[in-house]
Order: C-alpha cells, then sequence, then structure tokens
C-alpha cells in the first residue's frame, strides 16, 4: 500500500500564522501534525509515500525531505490551483510507480488517536477489496463534514450506500441521520487504483471543485463497493481555530507538571535528532 497525504491546503482559517508556516507544522502534543500522519502511515507498515504540497509549502518540504527520519520513503506532488480533495488525489497519480498497490489516504492536518485503529482498516481494505474503506465517527453537526448513509452496521462496519460533501439543508441532512446522529468521514480513506478513474470522470461539484466524495459516490453508482468502519477514539481536524485550539485544551486539561516535563523531554529529544540530521 503506498500512502498520500493531501498538504495543499492553504490554511486560511487560521491565519496569520499560516502566512509564515503551513498548518502541517503545528504542533499536537510534542509532534508536528505531519509527524503524526507519516507515524501513522509507518505503523500501518507502509514504506512509500507522496505528499500533495502546493503555494507556501516549502517549509514543509524541507521538514520531510525524503523520509528517512521516519522510514518512509517519500516523493512530492505538487496541486498548482486549489480546486479540491478529488484534484490534489489525481495530481499524485503520476507519481505512484506500482499500479498494483492500493492507496491510503490520510490528510496532512488530520490526527487519530489511537492509531492502531488505521492499520484495521487496511487489513479491512486489503481483505474485501472495496473502490473504498472509509474512518467514520459520529457527530452532531453534518455541515462541515463529508456525510454517509449506511446498511448492515455491525461490529462497528457497515456497506455505504451513499455519501454527500456538507450538507447544508435540513432536507439534505435529514437522508444521512441515523437516530440523531451522523456518520463524517474523518479524513482517513483506503483506496483501490480504481479511484483515478472515478476521479477523471468526476465534474466539478462544491465551490466548483473536484469532489473526493462525489467521486466515491460515482463509484457507488456504477456498483462498486464501499465500506465503512465507525471509531471512537480522538479525532483532530485542524481546520479552524476552535477545532484546534479544543483538540489541545482536551489533551493537556488533565496533566501534571511531571506530564509537561516528560512531553517537553519527548521534544527535546526530537529536535536533538533533527539537528543532528542536518549537521551531518
Amino acid at each position: 500500500m503506498i500512502g498520500l497525504i493531501p498538504a495543499a491546503g492553504k490554511g486560511t482559517r487560521l491565519r496569520p500564522i499560516t502566512e509564515a508556516i503551513p498548518k502541517e507544522l503545528l504542533h499536537y502534543r510534542s509532534k508536528c501534525l505531519i509527524e503524526h500522519a507519516l507515524e501513522s502511515l509507518q505503523l500501518c507498515g507502509i514504506k512509500r509515500a507522496c505528499i500533495i504540497t502546493g503555494h507556501k509549502k516549502g517549509p514543509l518540504i524541507d521538514f520531510v525531505k525524503d523520509g528517512s527520519l521516519y522510514d518512509i520513503d517519500v516523493d512530492f506532488a505538487y496541486q498548482t490551483n486549489a480546486a479540491g480533495l478529488g484534484h490534489a488525489i489525481l495530481c499524485a497519480k503520476n507519481k505512484i510507480r506500482n499500479n498494483d498497490l492500493d492507496l491510503m489516504v490520510l490528510l496532512g492536518d488530520t490526527v487519530i488517536e489511537p492509531k492502531n485503529i488505521l492499520k484495521e482498516l487496511k487489513d479491512t481494505h486489503k481483505k474485501e477489496k472495496p473502490l473504498a474503506t472509509l474512518l467514520l465517527k459520529e457527530v452532531d453537526d453534518p455541515s462541515r463534514w463529508g456525510v454517509v448513509k449506511l446498511r448492515n452496521m455491525k461490529d462497528g462496519r457497515g456497506q455505504i450506500l451513499e455519501v454527500f460533501e456538507k450538507p447544508q439543508t435540513r432536507e439534505e441532512q435529514k437522508r444521512f441521520e441515523i437516530e440523531g446522529k451522523y456518520y463524517a468521514i474523518v479524513g482517513v480513506y483506503c483506496f483501490s487504483q480504481r479511484i483515478f478513474d472515478h476521479l477523471e470522470k468526476t465534474p466539478l461539484g462544491r465551490n466548483n471543485e473536484i469532489q473526493l466524495t462525489d467521486a466515491i459516490h460515482l463509484g457507488l453508482e456504477c456498483g462498486e463497493k464501499v465500506i465503512g468502519i465507525k471509531f471512537d477514539g480522538t479525532w483532530l481536524d485542524v481546520g479552524a481555530p476552535k477545532t484546534y485550539l479544543m483538540a489541545q485544551w482536551e489533551f493537556f486539561k488533565n496533566k501534571t507538571k511531571e506530564d509537561i516535563c516528560k512531553l517537553a523531554d519527548e521534544w527535546d529529544r526530537t529536535a536533538e535528532k533533527l539537528n543532528k540530521e542536518n549537521s551531518e
């Protein structure tokens, strides 16, 4: 399996800090968000990844380099214009040298804990061989996320019948409501490379962009199988100041001074390792 990390977004809602640094270099705990993404791939046994970058992402490229610090062979693709997540993934198509390998897509500003759920996602995809296997989480407000309609939900897994990107009206939302909750796609996906065929046929959708959810929906209409896996852990999505600061608060609110010192020591060790690598 090959990892894809879309990281081309400008982080407009996190300005002014993202005018200076990519949001993927913001810290959560003692590591940058992009480090969490690379470690997640590594824990899944993934040895090769492509990071999709864009404007002002030079510091991110300088930080990751070739990925050797994380035992992953990292390549980079460039999204020339902000035309949606589906378009970003299409930008990586020519960078993938092995057409037989499936893809794990993990957004560069998303952190999932515990990370072992990602291995379960990968193993399920490998066993079932669908077009896509999506990680899901229950949310109260579906207007910010891609959401799904499920069938035969059992032991936290189910077959996805329909996907929709950020339903806004009550009529749109009601179609996806399950006992007052909604199943949101959390930004982690496993795909067959058939997804590229569907992306290339996907017309411009919401915000005049190529939406990944529209490509998945097109696959469903073509008879493809799509699976959803629900998880109850921590989902950090750094899309806006509120979600980022609330995630930091949730992590730190019960920490002791000793806990903070241990975290600082871990940060020191990471900095020492990076400084050593840069001096060689």
